[in-house]
């Protein structure tokens, strides 16, 4: 289904983390237990959609004071900066959390609600499956990788890349459709298990090279 190595889906299995873990870590970021929490893991740089997603998000928090936007990674400025208007929303708009760089991303997929990852070029990526596994729907833009590992309205959707609007539209559909959004999240872990389980993929991987003896 396109990884080369899967994921360990006894490592990204949110049963690990406790609810007492989860209402620390909401408590420490300012996170009420009424707010819907979108999620980004990974480098924040302009290639990776920052810049929409800030605009995309901050536009959504003024209609919809229960939203956070949590980001899990650290800043590049010397390699790909984000715009100064970005910078900015992300110091002034508190609805907006920096975590920044963590070892251990789990327990910040725990309290969230869903990952939006609006990358505009990609491998296969690592963190979109690691949500999947964490029981989080995902919000992928239209580019390798992404839109095999997310299925349209399955486990997520699919927007095209550089669309603030797509990304403002599909954030404001998962924070007001309860049941859409826990829909999605039942769905979510059983198609990385079905699809990405690490053993599988590298059982499949066993069997063409025993092919070439």
């Amino acid at each position: 289904n396109g990884s080369s190595n899967g994921i360990d889906t006894s490592y990204f299995n949110p049963d690990l983390i406790s609810e007492a873990q989860k209402a620390a870590l909401r408590a420490e970021l300012g996170i009420q237990p009424n707010d819907k929490v979108f999620i980004f893991v990974g480098r924040l740089v302009k290639d990776k959609g920052i810049n929409e997603l800030i605009a995309a998000f901050d536009k959504l928090s003024q209609t919809d004071a229960n939203v956070k936007l949590l980001l899990v990674g650290r800043y590049e400025p010397d390699l790909d900066p984000l715009y100064p208007e970005t910078l900015a929303l992300i110091e002034s708009n508190k609805a907006i959390i920096s975590a920044g760089y963590q070892i251990d991303v789990r327990p910040y997929f725990g309290i969230a609600d869903a990952l939006v990852f609006p990358s505009y070029r990609e491998g296969f990526p690592n963190v979109v499956m690691q949500a999947g596994a964490m029981r989080l729907p995902c919000i992928v833009s239209d580019i390798n990788g992404c839109n095999e590992i997310v299925i349209e309205g399955q486990n997520g959707y699919i927007i095209p890349v550089k669309n603030e609007s797509a990304i403002f539209e599909a954030m404001q559909k998962l924070s007001t459709q309860h049941a859409l959004l826990q829909d999605l999240r039942g769905n979510a872990r059983e198609l990385i298990l079905s699809r990405y389980e690490q053993r599988i993929v590298w059982q499949a991987i066993l069997e063409e090279y025993r092919k070439l003896e």
